[in-house]
């Protein structure tokens, strides 16, 4: 079969991001092919990867990073039963190509998406609402990593205890807002030490705290002294979860008394290094981790976001032409937690 290929973005070494041609591998029976129209850069994983910090069992450079992209079907397969020539979709994962690596594989103009490359067990395609933007929709692949998360906790509609959220950014915005959803009478806290992302974090959060001394006090006076019930962790700094005991409320020595939780929902670049043992077995918490996305969540994402239940317009996301993949990921690099998102416009090309 004869190999197609498309320009995508690649990123060739640690600090060099290119915007060039890759070879797709060859259509299959259950083939679908898209053409994408947004993607993005996820600060988190693809900055981990830009930086250099992968580990290499996982993948090797040169590489086409990504796995935020959105796009319009060109050729039906059997892989999307019920998706149509023209339909929006959540394209994501592509983690396999001819003559590149994927990390996670979802920055290419075309794209071949069948059940050979598509990521871990399975991960669909997804039609879009009509009254959900490109814009709108490219965000919605985080806040499924965000239901992931958010679900492990355990919470009910009728939950009216304090839940504390690590890091203000996708992960964790979305999970604030997720939170809201499934237990509205929670009292939703961000943890955030950056002055731009905790103006972000009011418009998501009933209260914003700093990750310190400071923080924790805030924290006391918020609970009269109880501290947290549950916390997600979704900064993905790996010198958090270690000292997170000190935000989580005591409890579970009793049999009606229910323990602190605490989900770690990162991507933790680094070991991950608890503080002393003494000053964890006295919390008695419960916790458990994830760092994938909920492929099922997907619709359920879309139709928060097409109901405005999940809310992105004070997101500030920078748009690029797709191009200037090279140009972005270093200004990315440069601005670091001062810049929120960057989406990549790939309509025109």
């Amino acid at each position: 079969m004869s190999c197609v290929k498309t320009m995508a973005t690649v990123i060739e070494r640690p600090g060099e991001a290119a915007f060039r041609e890759v070879t797709l591998t060859p259509k299959r029976e259950d083939t679908v092919v898209c053409k994408t129209l947004m993607s993005a850069i996820s600060t988190g994983t693809d900055m981990k990867t830009y930086h250099g910090m992968q580990h290499p069992e996982q993948c090797w450079y040169p590489l086409v990073p990504g796995y935020e992209n959105i796009g319009v079907i060109l050729e039906e397969g059997s892989y999307a039963p019920g998706l149509k020539k023209g339909d929006r979709v959540m394209i994501n994962e592509c983690r396999t190509y001819m003559d590149v690596c994927a990390a996670w594989g979802g920055g290419t103009q075309i794209v071949h998406k069948d059940s050979a490359n598509a990521g871990g067990a399975g991960d669909p395609l997804c039609k879009i609402p009509d009254n959900v933007t490109d814009e709108q929709a490219v965000l919605a692949y985080l806040f499924c990593v965000s239901l992931k998360g958010v679900q492990r906790l355990g919470l009910t509609e009728d939950f009216a205890g304090t839940v504390l959220v690590f890091g203000a950014g996708m992960n964790g915005i979305g999970a604030a807002q997720i939170i809201k959803i499934k237990a509205p009478k929670a009292t939703v806290i961000i943890a955030e030490p950056h002055p731009y992302r905790q103006e972000i974090a009011r418009h998501y959060a009933d209260h914003v705290i700093t990750p310190d001394a400071a923080g924790i006090k805030k924290l006391e006076e918020l609970t009269n002294g109880k501290k947290a019930d549950k916390i997600i962790e979704c900064s993905g700094n790996p010198a958090v979860p270690g000292i997170l005991y000190q935000f989580i409320k005591d409890g579970g020595w009793k049999d009606d008394d229910e323990p602190g939780y605490i989900h770690l929902n990162g991507d933790y670049p680094e070991k991950l290094l608890f503080d002393h043992y003494h000053r964890w077995f006295v919390k008695n918490v419960n916790m458990s981790m994830t760092c994938a996305m909920k492929w099922s969540g997907k619709p359920q994402i879309l139709q928060w976001i097409s109901e405005g239940r999940i809310n992105t317009s004070h997101l500030p996301c920078e748009t690029w032409a797709a191009g200037k993949a090279k140009e972005a990921f270093a200004y990315q690099s440069d601005k670091g937690m001062d810049c929120f998102k960057i989406l990549f416009d790939w309509r025109d090309l």
